[in-house]
């Protein structure tokens, strides 16, 4: 880890501890392969303050935050050693299919998957007067999100408004933006609009629900109104046992209440779940469905 260029760390913590269940202890990496505020940043931060405290399971652990997909793919994880631990969107997958950028796309199937969460996108206002299905202004979006634009288009052609897209480096940055008064409404990932909602906002959710946008859409039924990515966990240079040690981990940090992950996630429901959910036991299905998502997150 010593010889990783400082400016691109973001936070290096280390704890020494004894071996693992597994086998002799290995340093934990937790890499950060989105913007520096969006919802990828607050995960692996949060991710770190949990597994910090694991100091018996590894050698050390390490939270690396570039903020920038490209430096985190090419340049840092080739030549980190021990697990590395870190998310790959399929809207970032989809984006580097399309236009080639750094050349920073990965095979899900090639690396063990250790969480998959499937969630759907939110449109936020801050205004409650407003209603993007009548009144035009400004849409904030993950700019990484190539097809987003497709579907404020699709907005724009069920309803008849005129809404304008501004990417931001991230749905976090959108959201500073919607309460600053930059834009008029924010999409964004969950638990975005749990932020959202606690700074007095408002979301529709981006999927098929009765409550959706696309409910609201009688007349044309336009399928772009869904809006979903998938966001893959993935571990590098663990073997499947030690994948499957870390993953019982992470699975157990999700479902405690009280932990840093939960308390991102909006905490747990009554009966004890977390209310965000995610799957940890990862089968060929779940490789269609990301296929399936990249495909959709094309423009």
């Amino acid at each position: 880890m010593k010889n990783i260029i400082c400016g691109l760390v973001l936070a290096v913590s280390v704890f020494f501890g004894t071996a693992p269940t597994v086998n002799a202890a290995e340093d934990l990496t937790i890499l950060n392969t989105g913007s520096k505020t969006g919802g990828f940043s607050q995960q692996v931060l949060a991710y770190y303050t949990d597994m910090a405290k694991m100091k018996k399971d590894f050698g050390a652990v390490n939270l690396i935050n570039p903020g920038n997909k490209c430096v985190a793919i090419k340049q840092l994880l080739p030549n980190m050693k021990g697990y590395v631990l870190m998310p790959w969107g399929s809207d970032h997958e989809a984006k580097q299919r399309i236009d080639g950028n750094c050349g920073a796309s990965i095979d899900i199937t090639k690396v063990p998957v250790v969480r998959f969460v499937e969630k759907f996108q939110y449109i936020c206002k801050a205004d409650a007067n407003l209603d993007v299905t009548k009144n035009s202004g400004r849409i904030g979006y993950n700019k990484v999100v190539i097809a987003l634009p497709k579907t404020i288009s699709a907005i724009n052609s069920s309803f008849g408004t005129s809404q304008k897209a501004v990417g931001y480096d991230g749905w976090g940055a959108a959201v500073i933006a919607l309460f600053n008064g930059e834009v008029d409404y924010a999409i964004v990932s969950p638990p975005g609009n749990l932020q959202v909602e606690d700074k007095g906002g408002n979301c529709i959710p981006l999927s098929s629900a009765e409550n959706s946008l696309f409910a609201k859409d009688t007349v044309n039924q336009n399928a772009n109104l869904i809006a979903s990515n998938i966001d893959a966990w993935l571990l590098f240079n663990a073997t499947n046992d030690q994948a499957l040690d870390i993953k019982s981990k992470l699975q157990k940090i999700h479902y405690e209440c009280d932990t840093a992950m939960s308390k991102w996630q909006k905490g747990c429901d009554k009966d004890g779940t977390a209310t965000q959910y995610s799957e940890f036991n990862i089968n060929q299905s779940h490789f269609t469905r990301w296929e399936n998502s990249v495909e959709w997150n094309k423009p």
